[in-house]
């Protein structure tokens, strides 16, 4: 119980610092930290190589591939936090709420985790295989939670829950077909919604 509540202090101090610019910080340090990895990769092809792979590139590319997973998690988790209390301001369905949030921070620190498990031999390959799993599979039922919600509440707009939906959907049809070229699409849409996100949230001045 005392655990609980100095994380709940923890996370209160966190969040003096707006949600929004979390979310920001995760999309834009990530995304950052990801093209110079790719830079530093010059066979790399968007079309028939995973994301992951930059994760054995050459020289500077696997580092900067997984500094950009470790940001991404880490500055993602007090974001999502955020948007859960911003959505229980109004929303009736508090559990749905809670789930969310706990899907999310799980498949944020699963990510996170990626950085670690590189795909170069069988007993990396199968736990990030699993972490992978987790990640795809836990923001997608996220983003369909929160999408959810957002239609039942007030701060957000419709096109914020459909937008969420659409990601949602990519996402499936990723795990269903496994090209790589989706799962850039991925990449590039789930950033689009955290940034598209954060800064509504910073432009309305949203508080918890």
């Amino acid at each position: 119980m005392k655990n609980i509540e100095k994380l709940n202090k923890f996370v209160d101090k966190l969040l003096k610092v707006p949600g929004g610019i979390y979310g920001l910080l995760s999309a834009c340090f990530g995304s950052m930290f990801v093209l110079l990895s790719y830079l530093n990769f010059p066979d790399y092809d968007m079309i028939n190589n995973d994301v992951s792979v930059l994760g054995i590139g050459p020289g500077l590319a696997a580092i900067f591939f997984a500094i950009s997973l470790i940001l991404i998690g880490i500055f993602a988790i007090p974001f999502v936090i955020f948007l859960g209390r911003i959505l229980q301001q109004e929303n009736e369905n508090k559990k749905l709420t809670k789930r969310a949030v706990k899907i999310s921070i799980t498949s944020c620190i699963a990510l996170s985790l990626i950085a670690f498990f590189p795909v170069i031999n069988l007993v990396m390959i199968v736990i990030h295989a699993m972490l992978a799993v987790v990640f795809f599979v836990g923001e997608c039922l996220s983003l369909i939670y929160f999408s959810l919600i957002m239609l039942r509440e007030n701060k957000f707009s419709k096109m914020h829950a459909y937008f969420g939906f659409i990601i949602a959907g990519l996402i499936i049809f990723y795990i269903a077909v496994r090209w790589s070229i989706v799962e850039w699409i991925v990449f590039f849409v789930l950033g689009a919604w955290t940034i598209e996100i954060s800064i509504y949230t910073l432009y309305k001045r949203l508080k918890v």
